[in-house]
């Protein structure tokens, strides 16, 4: 076996068991740690590979699905058990009729009106203020005398 074969088949023994600890654990070091190889070399592989960039994005989907079921299963057993935290918070937002509400009550309205004399004023301080240019409404002459 060639030395680029036998690199090639770590690689993707390790690719695979990396992926395999994200399914369990979505973080990328956590999986780093857990099965050897370091974050430059995930990074490396990601950027040469769009198939193991997918890959690597799939498992850690599927790895947030696992942690949130562990989660959901954990909040349950808090509100079977009769926590008010846990029953307020799963009814907040699962319950439209438990969940924040603010209610605005108003009207607007615009109206299109004349600048007054001093609006006027303050809109061309504005504009001549902001100017970049010195001297500005002033042209100088480009010859020199």
């Amino acid at each position: 076996m060639t030395r680029v074969n036998t690199i090639k088949m770590r690689q993707t023994k390790l690719k695979s068991l990396f992926l395999e600890q994200l399914k369990k654990t979505p973080t990328i070091e956590q999986a780093c740690q857990k099965s050897g190889v370091s974050r430059m070399t995930i990074s490396r592989w990601r950027r040469v590979s769009t198939k193991f960039n997918t890959e690597v994005n799939k498992a850690q989907d599927e790895g947030r699905e696992f942690v949130s079921d562990i989660a959901e299963a954990q909040m349950f057993s808090q509100i079977s058990q009769g926590k008010p935290d846990m029953i307020r918070f799963f009814l907040t937002h699962n319950n439209e009729r438990y969940s924040n509400k603010l209610e605005l009550s108003g009207t607007v309205s615009t109206k299109d009106e004349p600048l007054t004399a001093t609006q006027k004023a303050l809109v061309r301080q504005a504009l001549r203020l902001s100017s970049l240019r010195k001297n500005h409404g002033q042209q100088k002459n480009p010859q020199k005398e």
